[in-house]
């Protein structure tokens, strides 16, 4: 008699097979737990950066992905294989997905940390987007800031980096923290936007400790966040970095 292949019970139950364990035993053992997770595989160097929050996301999510983390000097050899010559990278199942942001979008949305409705996912797009602008304003600062480049780190800050900040996070403070009775900046849930706002707070105070003086709702709300337990635990654990 020929070894079961599978079948379904009269309960619904998946019955094993032995001839399917034995021929491909990972794959089979899977199939009896249900689809296949996509496989994730995010690379940047080794750093926090612009792949910290896609790496809140999977934590918060507690979904596992490949961690690739690579060097400046091999950098060189990977650039023009990458989209627009960048990092990060997420590949999901082989397909490339460039840009911080939009990962951080993606996982949001396949995780549940991109609203809870639609009014609520264009409001934290928004903030992203003014992120993005914010940072942009500022860029040329925070290489100088942490020692790669050289530079004159005070008038930078003076004349790049404070007139940037002293532009946004008011009107973050003003149309969302204050606006809001959950503690999040839009709803009443967790987004990607709040996780941008409080590992920036975090970072600019580890280099500036009196960066956030007359912001303290910043404070506060990074506070809340990075409490967060599985948030908690990702910050307490992952590996050291610099910045």
């Amino acid at each position: 008699m020929a070894a079961d292949k599978g079948s379904i019970s009269n309960t619904g139950e998946k019955k094993f097979s032995v001839s399917a364990f034995l021929s491909q035993p990972i794959k089979y053992i899977r199939s009896l737990c249900g689809p296949e997770m996509p496989h994730y595989k995010l690379t940047y160097f080794g750093l926090k950066g612009r792949a910290e929050i896609a790496r809140q996301l999977f934590a918060l999510a507690g979904v596992e992905y490949e961690d690739k983390r690579i060097s400046f000097e091999e950098w060189p050899a990977l650039k023009s294989s990458t989209p627009f010559g960048q990092l990060p990278l997420l590949e999901v199942d082989g397909v490339v997905i460039a840009q911080s942001i939009t990962i951080a979008r993606f996982l949001a949305r396949r995780f549940g940390y991109a609203g809870e409705s639609d009014i609520d996912a264009a409001k934290i797009d928004g903030l992203a987007d003014t992120f993005a602008d914010y940072f942009t304003e500022q860029k040329n600062f925070f290489p100088v800031l942490i020692g790669r480049v050289p530079g004159d780190k005070d008038a930078l800050y003076k004349e790049v980096y404070e007139p940037a900040r002293d532009k946004y996070i008011p009107m973050i403070i003003e149309h969302f923290l204050k606006k809001s009775t959950s503690g999040f900046l839009v709803g009443s849930k967790l987004s990607y936007a709040d996780l941008l706002l409080a590992e920036h707070v975090s970072t600019f105070q580890e280099f500036l400790p009196h960066n956030w003086d007359k912001y303290p709702e910043l404070l506060a709300h990074r506070d809340r966040i990075q409490a967060i337990p599985a948030l908690k635990k990702w910050l307490e654990t992952r590996p050291k970095t610099p910045f």
